[in-house]
């Protein structure tokens, strides 16, 4: 009986080998790359967390001249770019190879339109509106079927109304009502 209790016990330890998927030197390390991930659907508030997680990590608490915190979270320019590669990689709009040459390309026109007076720092508020910006045509929403970009299904293609008299009253046209919508 014991006999048989140690061949079972070697068989299982056996079979925890197999399933070992430590490398060569013992150590379990996370072989999981940026391919491996995904987020869901691309729906926006995925993009969002990620923004906020990495804009909160990057961003500081301004400072008056006499150093007084102002309860202000600001980002500084050196630490946006850092920050808008982060999410640019974490969201997959770009593989990361491709991060610093799109940068190098864009970021300077992007933070030139949010910080307008060059005073090196935009306030928290505005970071997603600049990532936004920044990213352009690589935001997955541009032309999707159903969003606000999609040009080929769905609505008319002048005002419902028709056209404004100039008595300001409307004529609702009601062969805007048939238009097929394609997909949302």
């Amino acid at each position: 009986m014991k006999f048989y209790a140690i061949v079972a016990l070697l068989g299982l330890a056996g079979a925890v080998r197999l399933t070992d998927n430590s490398d060569p030197e013992g150590r379990n390390v996370d072989k999981t790359t940026w391919k491996d991930m995904h987020i869901s659907g691309y729906n926006g508030a995925d993009e969002d967390e990620i923004m906020d997680s990495i804009f909160s990590k990057y961003s500081q608490e301004g400072r008056t001249p006499s150093n007084h915190k102002t309860g202000q979270k600001l980002l500084m320019k050196d630490d946006a770019k850092l920050a808008a590669g982060t999410i640019l990689e974490a969201a997959h709009k770009l593989e990361p190879a491709a991060v610093p040459g799109f940068l190098n390309a864009n970021f300077e026109k992007a933070w030139n339109h949010f910080d307008q007076n060059h005073e090196g720092w935009i306030r928290y508020e505005e970071t997603h509106t600049f990532q936004r910006y920044l990213q352009g045509g690589l935001n997955k929403f541009k032309g999707a079927p159903g969003s606000i970009t999609d040009l080929a299904s769905g609505g008319s293609t002048g005002s419902p109304f028709g056209p404004v008299s100039l008595k300001g009253s409307f004529n609702y046209n009601a062969a805007a009502e048939a238009t097929p919508v394609g997909s949302v």
